[in-house]
């Protein structure tokens, strides 16, 4: 067990985000496996599914760490500022109105890290789709996720290039 009471808060930081880390580019080595060895089974919905469960499972998880009393989209919010996007990513969250947010990523680490192994994007459009689905609506059963850009889509022309992608959320 990593004796965190003996380590101080950046100790704990730095090497919890080393440990993020070292998860997302393992999952990054299982999706290239899965495409060399048996691409055929990316498409299926039950490798879809998953997206959504892990988003429901991270958002479960992070239920101890939200201020229970925070309800609409503050409660989203919330859990997105504690959650995997803004711990890897910087995530621009701007509300639109009273039911409605937008998710930005800016500068996107999955998509440096293509570029770096030689890929033109990495394809987050369906699978972050799917995850997002399945956090928020872990949240909040009425929450709506719209993709508005995710590579591979066309980007829009008024979309500022530091934009890796683009959602909204909303609530009834």
């Amino acid at each position: 067990m990593l004796e965190i009471e003996n380590r101080d808060k950046q100790q704990v930081h730095d090497i919890m985000q080393e440990l993020l880390y070292s998860f997302n580019y393992m999952w990054f080595l299982m999706e290239d496996w899965i495409k060399k060895n048996c691409p055929e089974k990316l498409d299926t919905e039950e490798f879809k599914k998953l997206g959504e469960t892990f988003g429901s499972y991270e958002a479960k998880r992070l239920e101890k760490t939200v201020d229970p009393d925070a309800k609409g989209l503050e409660r989203l919010v919330a859990f997105l500022k504690h959650s995997h996007w803004c711990a890897f990513e910087n995530i621009e969250i701007t509300m639109l109105s009273d039911t409605e947010l937008r998710m930005r990523t800016l500068n996107c680490t999955a998509q440096k890290a293509a570029r770096k192994w030689g890929m033109e994007f990495y394809d987050c459009s369906e699978a972050g789709l799917r995850l997002r689905r399945g956090f928020f609506s872990q949240i909040n059963p009425e929450a709506e996720v719209r993709r508005i850009y995710a590579p591979p889509d066309n980007r829009p022309a008024d979309l500022p290039e530091e934009v890796s992608c683009q959602w909204v959320i909303s609530i009834k």
